[in-house]
């Protein structure tokens, strides 16, 4: 009778599961069928373990096992019971997992003999042996199956053994991974994706959905609660469109069009929206789905793109192009206005030489920052470009006159003066531009880029660093300057600048006793330029600290070594600028280099102008009296050249007077022109001071200046300036005793 229960629960579950399995009723249009189902399943479970319990005997009666046997088999289900000494007493339903082993041959044998082939359902029964209780899972073949184990108890409630329940899940397993692959797929696929039921009313949304739109499916509910339409993310919706919308669902049971949606920042964007109905067995109509992709970002790509085929991706400069499509366009503007139009080629001098010795990161961040400098000094309605390697465009409209091409190519060239700091580095470099100018250069852009392309190699040839134009005639540079202050810092650090020598001859005794050191800048496309051609700029710029702390180290160098020759050389002279006066470190650098190079202070006399000794008569007089405590001597250079008074001689502590070299220009032999000379020899001679003549180039100069009682002499007469190893050869053949000092 304790068996009728039980058969009747498993009765009502085989009836619910035929249903399932041989009628073929689908479960998701037959939610009370299979309520049904879950219900007779838990009754069937807990008469099952009511029945369970008060069993003592472990054997099935013949007349019911045949019918456990099938339910069991039915439901893909193994139902073991194994007594309290782990033998086995029941197997019901063990041909649905192995049909070549004999339920007989395991009934009343150990829990053990599962061990080899079920090691994992083994491991679980010798857990269930100890009293637990559990649910565990394991595979038997290429099948799941689900354990749940439970102790039997006897009529008196004592422990009689366990029992287990395993049910074949390998369906709802593969039903589960299909379902768990498909809603990722819905959850990380990149178009946004709502589900709506058949009013409107949003069932979920994917991952896409929140990230484009902004809302989240309880932003959604929440809206539908204050009353707000879900669908209100459509932007301006009306009653005809959503008509339209639904008729065509109705008659294709899909829509797709182009759609203005709003996120919920209220931003506007377009998307490519398709509606699609869901319909069940009956073809009613069950749910709505709706993707949608954002389109502003596909046009926001297709802008970039637009913008990449036209700009430069290094420096963001409009690229050739684009340059020559606004090159056009000036042009038709300039026709219309009767206005010119100037165009500045750009080639910066010796990029490949930077790009070689710094690497070509260092030359694409050169590059970029020569396009905001550029971008900085031309007009905002200019345009700057950039059109292959090291190579810029300038196009300049509404210009009036070449005087405005001038200026404009003066304000591209400033770019350059600056040193380009570069990863922690400086770097000095130059451009050469060309200029055409519309009509006179070319009426169209073609003409004009040529015209441009090959004034820039003119200004190449004529020295670089510099812009010229054909249109302001034919071999003219435009440029009134040299070279700028780039090239002048670069000179050092390229090895571009020397120092020669000039001897000093001591006119009474016949031989040198010293010389002058010159600086020379030997320019890769100019040649030799002399210091009057770029000392100016170098004060101007700031540069002359740097190049005079250059020469001072070169010159004590030299000297020392020709001390070491055994050429007792008696002092070089050097001049100085107004910067170095002015400098309160460059007393303390003279003394340290003479240090460094073991050289006494009267070896150095330092040449400064008249000129700037009047300018700065106050500086000076302190400079040259704190050097000369120091043994320091001082010469001023161009003595006589202002026509002053020289009462200013009086405080100043210099040795040497050196003469204008313009006064020698006259002096022919025959004694005219001197009179000024001997009247600046008479006033060193009574201020005790030593009077040199320079640009003695003649023999009758020499006779003249000796007669007059000048001192030293110094011209091409006793030598051009020349390197230090040509001056060591001459000064130790007109040298035979040590020359004689100044004092």
């Amino acid at each position: 009778m304790r068996l009728a229960p039980f058969f009747s629960g498993l009765a009502f579950l085989s009836v619910a599961i035929g249903l399932h399995f041989f009628v073929g009723f689908p479960f998701s249009h037959n939610i009370p069928l299979y309520l049904l189902l879950a219900l007779s399943c838990v009754l069937s479970i807990l008469l099952l373990r009511g029945w369970q319990r008060p069993v003592v005997s472990t054997r099935v009666p013949d007349e019911g096992r045949g019918s456990l046997e099938e339910v069991a088999n039915t439901c893909n289900m193994v139902i073991w019971q194994v007594d309290k000494k782990g033998v086995l007493t029941q197997i019901v339903g063990w041909q649905g997992i192995n049909n070549e082993v004999d339920t007989a041959d395991l009934l009343g044998r150990d829990i053990s003999v599962l061990k080899d082939d079920y090691p994992d359902l083994y491991a679980f029964m010798l857990r269930a042996q100890s009293g637990e209780e559990f649910v565990a899972h394991s595979d038997f073949g290429s099948d799941s199956y689900q354990h749940s184990f439970s102790v039997l108890t006897d009529e008196d409630g004592r422990t009689s053994g366990f029992q287990c329940a395993s049910l074949n899940v390998t369906e709802d397993q593969r039903l589960y991974n299909r379902l768990a692959f498909t809603e990722q797929v819905i959850a990380t696929t990149g178009e946004a994706l709502a589900i709506f039921s058949r009013k409107h009313k949003v069932l979920s949304v994917n991952h896409a959905f929140i990230r484009i739109t902004g809302f989240s499916q309880q932003h959604l509910l929440k809206l539908a609660k204050d009353g707000a339409s879900q669908l209100g993310l459509v932007v301006h919706p009306d009653t005809a469109f959503f008509r339209r919308v639904l008729l065509t669902l109705k008659r294709q049971d899909r829509w797709t069009g182009e759609v203005a949606l709003r996120r919920r920042s209220g931003e506007q964007f377009s998307a490519n929206v398709s509606l699609s109905v869901i319909r069940g067995n009956g073809g009613t109509l069950t749910h709505y789905v709706m993707f949608f992709s954002d389109l502003s970002h596909m046009k926001r790509s297709h802008e970039e793109l637009r913008y990449l085929a036209t700009h430069d991706n290094l420096t963001d400069l409009p690229n050739r192009r684009l340059l020559m499509d606004r090159l056009e366009q000036g042009i038709q503007r300039a026709k219309r206005s009767n206005r010119q139009l100037a165009v500045f080629f750009i080639d910066l001098d010796n990029f490949k030489m930077i790009n070689d010795t710094m690497g070509h990161h260092f030359g694409d961040d050169l590059l970029k920052e020569i396009s905001r400098r550029l971008l900085t000094v031309v007009r905002q309605s200019d345009t700057v470009a950039r059109l292959a390697g090291d190579e810029f465009t300038v196009i300049a409209e509404n210009i009036s006159d070449l005087i405005e091409v001038r200026a404009i190519a003066e304000k591209i060239l400033s770019c350059f003066e600056k040193p380009f700091e570069i990863n922690q580095q400086e770097l000095e470099t130059t451009a050469s531009i060309g200029v055409a100018i519309y009509p006179n250069d070319g009426d169209d852009r073609t003409s004009l880029m040529k015209q441009a392309d090959k004034a820039m190699y003119k200004a190449k040839a004529a020295g670089r660093n510099g812009y010229y134009s054909l249109h302001d005639g034919e071999g003219s540079r435009v440029s009134g300057r040299l070279f700028y202050p780039s090239e002048l810092r670069l000179a050092l650090k390229r090895n571009q600048m020397s120092v020669v020598y000039q001897p000093l001859f001591d006119l009474k005794r016949r031989r040198m006793v010293g010389c002058e050191c010159l600086l020379r800048w030997k320019h890769h496309a100019r040649g030799l330029i002399k210091p009057s051609d770029f000392m100016i700029i170098s004060e101007e710029a700031g540069i002359t600290g740097e190049l005079g702390a250059w020469t001072l180290d070169e010159v004590c160098r030299q000297l020392r070594s020709w001390h070491l020759q055994g050429l007792d050389v008696g002092y070089v002279s050097v001049n100085i600028e107004i910067s170095q006066v002015e400098d309160p470190d460059y007393p303390e650098l003279i003394l340290n280099t003479l240090l460094q190079h073991k050289l006494d202070a009267s070896c150095l006399m330092f040449e400064i102008s008249e000129r700037l000794v009047l300018d700065n008569l106050d500086k000076v007089t302190q400079f040259v009296r704190t050097l000369s405590q120091m043994g320091i001597r001082f010469c001023v250079d161009g003595f006589g050249s202002r026509g002053k008074n020289a009462n200013y001689l009086k405080d100043l502590p210099v040795e040497a007077l050196k003469l204008d070299q313009r006064l020698l220009m006259r002096v022919n032999g025959t004694g005219q022109h001197l009179a000024l000379i001997q009247a600046l020899t008479g006033i060193g001679d009574i201020l005790d001071k030593t009077v040199i003549a320079v640009g003695v180039e003649r023999v009758q100069q020499e006779e003249a200046l000796a007669e007059i009682g000048c001192h030293f002499a110094q011209g091409y007469l006793y030598g051009k300036p020349m390197n230090a190893d040509y001056f060591g050869k001459a000064y130790s053949q007109l040298t035979a005793n040590r020359p004689p000092r100044l004092n």
